[in-house]
């Protein structure tokens, strides 16, 4: 029997919905989705309303509009960069991407449009990643902007890429259409427009709702299997860096260059 769409839940930047118990979080609007601590703060409350839930059984993260995500918030970033910006915005995106990789469903991102940067970590921190077929690419910018990159965000890369597709996507700052991350084995399915995009990732939630695995099962299983997303995320080793017209700012601190 089909489910029929349940509408549970609306913010400003995103909205929760359920299809029997596949729960579906769509970032809305049609601007780039940026994440700036308000935008981080809905998804995250999104994402505890989905694990508070007792019959959630697999979560599928996708977009309205042309981008899955364009990353963090610079604009907001550069605005507030006198109170911690950095600081205040790497504790809730990281948080967010800690709080998906604990989560005790399966996860599936259907990417629609641009998936960059923060946006692409975003889609990596998933256990299955699906994407429409046009002019959306996957793209890490750090190279291209002479940024740096903490080594918690790295490990999400290192942990989810081959060590050839991670060479293209650090060290190469590759944009990848839909066909070429099929072919690097970046994401698991290409389709031809976002409804199907969408509706395939719902329907393979459904099968891996149907194998009626126990969450703490699951939680524990992806924990183990990737222990050194979770602990780096977490430990927060290193400052985030950020590159401005003769300046770089390291955390909280403004260097004149």
């Amino acid at each position: 029997m089909e489910h029929q769409m349940v509408h549970l839940h609306q913010w400003p930047a995103c909205r929760l919905e359920r299809r029997g118990r596949v729960y579906i979080l769509t970032l809305t609007g049609a601007d780039d989705h940026r994440f700036n601590p308000p935008s981080l703060d809905d998804i995250l409350t999104a994402l505890k309303l989905v694990d508070q839930a007792p019959d959630a059984g697999a979560l599928v993260t996708t977009n309205e509009g042309r981008y899955f995500s364009n990353g963090l918030d610079l604009k907001w970033i550069k605005t507030n960069l006198s109170h911690s910006a950095l600081d205040i915005i790497r504790d809730k995106f990281e948080g967010m991407l800690s709080f998906m990789m604990k989560l005790g469903i399966p996860t599936l991102a259907a990417i629609c449009g641009h998936a960059a940067a923060g946006g692409f970590m975003l889609a990596l921190v998933h256990d299955y990643r699906f994407m429409t077929n046009g002019k959306g690419v996957l793209y890490m910018s750090e190279l291209d902007h002479g940024m740096y990159m903490p080594r918690s965000l790295m490990s999400v890369i290192k942990s989810k890429l081959s060590p050839v597709s991670l060479r293209e996507v650090v060290l190469k700052a590759r944009k990848f259409t839909a066909s070429e991350a099929l072919e690097f084995r970046i994401i698991d399915g290409v389709y031809d427009d976002a409804a199907k995009t969408i509706d395939t990732a719902i329907v393979e939630a459904e099968k891996l709702v149907a194998r009626g695995w126990k969450r703490d099962s699951y939680a524990n299983l992806r924990a183990g299997a990737f222990p050194e997303v979770i602990e780096e995320i977490e430990a927060r080793r290193d400052p985030y860096v950020w590159r401005l017209k003769g300046f770089s700012v390291i955390g909280n601190l403004v260097f004149k260059q």
